[in-house]
């Protein structure tokens, strides 16, 4: 058997490696006596400060960057003008074409935006340390409070790395991507739109009496020598950029209140009055513009940052209630809007393409496809299929076409359902359900009686009192149910909003329903801090950075860098320690006695030499050393000329032989890094400097170990000059026992002289201390020790142990925690860009014993696993619902799929009155850690790839709304765990091992970067793989449903025939798919389907309160029952006797029986039960129940999922093997394939 060998060492990766620090000797009292603790705990809340300052600071940049700028306004036929918008946003039904050029023109807008944003200079510094050292200063110096925020500021100026991550943040608000956190965006995706709705509403109003108030409006709200007509032309919109700009716009529209409380009407004020007067004729109003980012919202003035306190709380909850009770809840308000929709026009009012039509879709039809086919249909009347275009391909094209729209009109949909539906119904409803089984009244009643509910609550905690909200479930639940109530109404109305941008839009009703929904859009902030703080933990994971008095504490760990960065690591008796000098003792590691007679630590000698094309050049080329170096005159000359860059027009490889001789012979001068001892290869073979360099860098990397005189140490320690710190985790305990974690093997190894001959793992700077203060006060132990305790695991739940030692919940945050955080590179010489997809494509054309590991993320069993070798045989397959480790000897079984259940009802549970459980975070990360090391031994045993479904987002999102459905966090897991493959037990010199871990994926970045490929990786079309027979390569491709007695007729008068067969006492149709459908098009298409077995049936039992049931019935005995009942004769043309019925009753029942028979799948809810049958029998007249097959056959519903995902590996393999290695290898599986394929693989029915 092939195997993996040759994926080792191929990328290099990043890691942070993680441990405790604890104190030693007289370390700790130093430390709380030194006052550092305190200066840094200051320096974090000075942090937040800072950070305010620098938002201030981008504000007026922005609002600098964009007074005065202007877009082009008339087009030049670059695609890159406000008049090319316009053009395009009108056209209303857009071709594709018309959808890329309009996209092409707002992607030109955005760039001109944010080249005006960061061409200035200053832009340059806007995340650099010049920012705090001197920017920010001049920027606060004339500010009434400038003292107390420069001193703020100065606290930083050798702390700027401190806004790192800051600055990565806000740098965001600049890109030119089509983000909603940008500029641009905000600028040209959302208030543009709205500009143009407006320039509309304008032309409308200036027809009206409205008229005849313009001069006053004018006077008294345009900006100076503008007039109103003007506001409301194209052009103006770049007078609407910056945020003053965007006030004084918005102030037109929507009026202002002097400093003297005198109010003066805006436009919209103007059209209220209007449409009181003409009801019949009624205005839209206008839309006041979004603010600039990062200005602060004054609708929201009442929501402070963080609750602090429970009267906080209650406050923000009361301006909230006021705040839409007299708005969006009062009379005339959101409810006649929407009660109203008929009196708008409904072509003009959108509903967003995405999960909300899905979930309209069944609220309004009963079915979640319903409104996404008849559109689809409609698109296919609109684009016929093409001639020499396959069925598959046009169903693409056609899905193609649908998700192209961003929104389809209310009255588009209504047309789409024929007269069926009508969308409008589903809102005048305003969300009421009358039916057998549900009863809930409308959101805005909802909204009113949990209001009553709550409002005792509310006046309570509005004062000081001695209970707690956080203690008070009562309270707390009358409040998540009046906050969810609010957030009912929210989701209700959101999908009319639409995409934003749609031509031809209902401008009276979007100026109606953006005026309520920008209040009560509100309630997502104030949701979120409500349940955040009333479900916080009893504990606080909060840390603050550490810095012992230093700015560049632990950059670095070079010898010549020590007294900069003030620390070291010393090791002693297999223990390590970090020791930070004193910042006064800077100088104690220059000279040390060497320890003897064993009483010794060991301390680490680091040398480096980075970026070696900046370096050596900085160094041999200064004029402090170019004496000592001695370059010649030519040899300067041609470096300033660049002629050693391989990328420059005048570039000579003789030039740049003669460069790097010079460097070898300057190395081997230099004091320090002649120690390296490089050994280079002969210069002739180099084709630029980038070979030179990676040697370079490659050797230039060298640790060592010195003995220190302990006794020394510990004086260091008991004066306060360091302070030393265990590097620590479990496995340091005396009492560790197993196998080390990985971080303490990748810890270990990189002292290790087996790597350090070959460096593998390299230690980086930028290492981090932090500290956390404890946050639970504990007076006695969880459970104490010597009591008996009752197990976790399941299957043991009923068993007791006693433990020797107390336990305590939470025990790492009852006590003061040191951290150290500290980076390594693994596969330090490696030089791949960690994609390997090609590197594996071309093993596997010629690999002749890969097999293959189907994955199914099933629902009955959390993963289903199934390994087939090349010929398709199963070779092992078993459910991932139970792992079983081996520990010590000794084996153990958890069964995560019960542990995530009992979870799941308490976090549903939970959920349901907002209290704090037990974080299932853990569960989920062990789980895990457990199924992706069984897939990696599986992936190396058999030299397998693995293939699992590449599963739409709506899919993926739907799936994980239960706790145990992990599987989007098992993908990238796994991933990772593929990038760097290491077996703890195997030798380290082995492939596997640590010195060679296997790179079998690629470095992960994105689900959207993952394609089809990632390494061994393989994703496959989810369709039609847990529901198709597994012998006979059957798959139900009708659509049927009961719609009318004339449909129903014309649907069975397609088959062959329909007849009982005496002998094996069952109905049998056969009939060709060609009649029905497409889909089946270029596969078999001949088919007899019987009314085989039992089915599973799920239903709403009234005998049990309309709750959800199951039972199981007899097909054919059914079917018996329904042809007795209306006398058809059992031994007639049974195809010509159902021609003849009429009745309605009859065919609902029929059609309802036919689908049982196609149902192959067959779940128990609660069970586990859940089998698969097949309505198809084989040559043999057997049918395929997976109750009764052996283990050259999958077991269950779940196991056949993972067995024919495997099987559309066999297809991939296939296709890599004939590609012979070709660079851009088509991955995609079509169903037509994938049909032909497992339907050929035996005989059938």
């Amino acid at each position: 058997m092939e195997t993996f060998s040759g994926f080792t060492n191929l990328y290099p990766l990043s890691k942070t490696l993680r441990f405790r620090l604890i104190p030693v000797g007289e370390t700790l009292k130093h430390f709380i006596d030194s006052g550092i603790l305190e200066e840094d705990q200051h320096r974090a809340e000075s942090y937040v400060k800072v950070k305010a300052i620098i938002d201030d600071y981008h504000r007026a940049y922005i609002e600098n960057s964009l007074s005065g700028f202007e877009l082009p306004l008339e087009s030049t036929g670059k695609f890159n003008s406000l008049e090319e918008y316009y053009l395009y946003h009108n056209i209303r039904n857009k071709t594709e074409e018309i959808q890329n050029l309009s996209s092409k023109v707002r992607t030109n807008l955005r760039k001109q935006v944010v080249v005006q944003l960061t061409k200035n200079e200053i832009f340059k510094r806007i995340d650099k340390k010049e920012l705090i050292q001197s920017d920010l200063i001049d920027f606060v110096k004339n500010e009434p409070d400038a003292n107390e925020k420069i001193a703020l500021i100065s606290e930083f100026r050798n702390f700027t790395v401190y806004f790192k991550g800051f600055h990565e943040n806000r740098r965001n608000m600049y890109s030119d991507e089509e983000k909603s956190t940008s500029i641009a965006f905000r600028l040209i995706h959302e208030n543009l739109p709205k500009f143009i709705d407006n320039m509309e509403v304008f032309a409308k109003i200036q027809n009206t009496s409205i008229s005849e108030n313009f001069d006053a409006i004018q006077k008294e709200l345009c900006p100076e020598l503008v007039t109103l007509c003007e506001m409301f032309k194209l052009g103006y919109f770049n007078k609407t950029l910056s945020q003053k700009q965007i006030d004084a716009y918005n102030t037109v529209i929507g009026g202002k209140t002097t400093s003297e409380g005198k109010k003066i009407k805006g436009l919209n004020e103007y059209i209220n009055l209007y449409n009181q007067q003409h009801k019949q004729e009624k205005l839209p109003k206008m839309k006041l513009l979004f603010k600039q980012i990062l200005s602060d919202r004054e609708s929201a003035s009442w929501l402070p940052e963080k609750f602090e306190n429970d009267s906080q709380v209650v406050g923000a909850m009361v301006n909230f209630w006021n705040t839409i009770h007299d708005t969006v809840l009062a009379e005339g308000g959101l409810k006649t809007i929407i009660a109203s929709l008929g009196s708008y026009g409904l072509e003009g009012i959108f509903l967003k393409n995405d999960l909300q039509l899905t979930d309209i879709s069944q609220k309004a039809t009963g079915s979640w496809s319903k409104i996404s086919s008849e559109i689809k249909q409609k698109i296919e009347v609109m684009n016929p299929q093409k001639k020499k275009e396959s069925y598959e391909s046009y169903q693409e094209r056609i899905d193609k076409l649908f998700k192209s729209y961003k929104s389809f009109s209310l009255a588009f949909i209504n047309e789409c359902l024929r007269g069926e539906y009508k969308i409008e119904d589903y809102f005048l409803k305003l969300g009421a359900v009358n039916s057998s089984s549900l009863q809930k009244e409308n959101h805005f009643s909802h909204i009113l009686n949990a209001y009553t509910d709550v409002k005792e609550a509310i006046g309570f905690y509005s004062e000081s009192t001695d209970t707690k909200l956080i203690q008070d479930n009562d309270s707390i639940q009358k409040i998540k149910q009046f906050l969810d109530a609010v957030k009912d109404l929210q989701a209700y109305v959101k999908p009319l909003l639409g995409n934003g941008d749609e031509t031809g839009k209902d401008e009276r009703f979007y100026g109606d329903l953006i005026e309520y929904w920008s209040l009560l859009d509100l309630i997502t902030p104030l949701y979120n801090m409500v349940r955040n703080y009333v479900t916080q933990k009893p504990y606080s994971v909060d840390k603050i950075k550490i810095n012992f008095q230093n700015p560049t504490l632990l950059n670095g760990w070079d010898l010549n860098k020590e007294t900069d960065n003030t620390s070291v690591i010393l090791r002693r008796d297999g223990k390590y320690y970090l020791a930070i000098m004193n910042n006064k003792s800077r100088k104690v590691f220059l000279k040390y006695p060497s320890g003897t007679d064993g009483n010794c630590y060991e301390k680490m000698e680091y040398k480096l030499l980075p970026g070696a094309n900046k370096m050596l050049p900085k160094v041999f080329f200064s004029k402090s050393r170019i004496n000592e170096f001695m370059p010649n005159e030519r040899l300067l000359s041609n470096y300033e000329k660049g002629t050693h860059k391989k990328s420059g027009i005048c570039f000579s490889l003789d030039d740049c032989h003669t460069l790097i001789d010079f460097f070898k012979k300057s190395l081997d001068k230099h004091e320090d890094w002649k120690n390296f001892g490089f050994k280079f290869s002969d210069t002739s073979t180099y084709e630029d400097m980038s070979g030179f360099y990676k040697e370079v860098e490659n050797q230039g990397y060298k640790l060592s170990f010195k003995p220190i005189d302990a006794t020394y140490v510990d004086q260091l320690v008991d004066e306060g000059k360091i302070f030393l710190f265990q590097i620590y985790n479990k496995d340091f305990s005396e009492h560790s026992k197993g196998t080390p974690n990985m971080h303490t093997l990748y810890w270990k190894m990189l002292f290790d002289e087996t790597n350090l001959g070959d460096v593998v793992y390299k230690l980086n700077g930028e290492a981090e201390v932090f500290f956390r203060k404890a946050s639970i006060n504990v007076s006695h132990p969880t459970h104490p020790a010597n009591i008996p305790i009752k197990k976790k695991n399941l299957k043991h739940k009923d068993e007791e142990r006693i433990l020797k030692y107390d336990l305590i919940k939470d025990k790492r945050y009852t006590v003061d925690q040191f951290q150290f955080h500290v980076p390594i590179t693994m596969n330090f010489k490696a030089d791949g860009n960690g994609n390997i997809n090609q590197k594996a494509i071309d093993y596997l054309c010629s690999a002749s014993d890969t097999h293959i590991i189907g994955i199914d993320r099933g629902e009955r069993n959390l993963l289903y696993l199934v390994v087939i070798d090349g010929n398709g045989k199963i070779c092992e397959q078993f459910s991932l619902n139970e792992i079983e480790v081996e520990y010590n000897g000794e084996k153990y079984s958890t069964n995560y799929h019960d542990l995530l259940n009992v979870k799941e009802n308490e976090r549903k549970q939970a959920r349901q009155s907002w209290q704090s459980i037990a974080n299932i975070k853990d569960l989920k990360e062990g789980y895990l850690s457990q199924v992706i090391h069984k897939i990696s031994e599986l992936m190396v045993k058999y030299n397998a790839i693995v293939v699992l479904e590449d599963l739409n987002a709506g899919f993926m999102r739907g799936r994980q709304k239960v706790e145990k459905q992990v599987y989007q966090k098992f993908e990238k897991k796994l991933i990772e765990k593929l990038n760097y493959l290491v077996f703890k037990k195997q030798s380290s010199d082995l492939p596997g091992g640590l010195m060679h871990a296997y790179q079998l994926a690629n470095k992960f970045e994105s689900f959207n970067a993952l394609g089809k490929q990632s390494g061994f990786l393989f994703y496959i079309p989810a369709w039609n793989t847990s529901k198709m027979d597994p012998v006979t390569g059957f798959v139900n491709l009708f659509d049927v449903k009961y719609e009318s007695v004339d449909k129903a007729k014309s649907f069975f008068s397609k088959f062959d025939s329909m007849r009982y067969n005496v002998e094996r006492d069952m109905f049998e149709w056969k009939f060709n798919y060609g009649e029905f459908t497409k889909k089946a098009e270029g596969t078999k298409t001949d088919w007899t389907v019987c009314s085989y077995g039992n089915r599973i049936i799920t239903f709403r039992n009234p005998d049990k309160n309309s709750q959800w049931d199951n039972k199981e019935i007899n097909l054919t005995e059914n079917i018996k029952l329904l042809f007795e009942r209306f006398g058809i004769d059992l031994s007639s043309n049974l195809k010509d006797e159902i021609m003849q019925r009429t009745e309605k009753e009859f065919f609902i029942e029929l059609i309802s029986l036919f689908k049982l028979v196609l149902q192959m799948r067959n779940s128990w809810t609660g069970t586990d039960i859940d089998y698969l049958v097949s309505p198809v029998c084989n040559e043999n007249g057997e049918f395929f129940d997976s109750r009764n097959v052996d283990e050259t056959l999958p077991q269950n519903a779940d196991a056949n999922g993972a067995y024919n995902i495997a099987r559309k590996g066999m297809i991939l393999l296939d296709k890599i093997k004939k590609s012979n290695g070709e660079k851009k290898l088509a991955l995609s599986i079509t169903n037509r394939e994938w049909l032909s394929f497992a339907q050929g693989c035996c005989k059938n029915g």
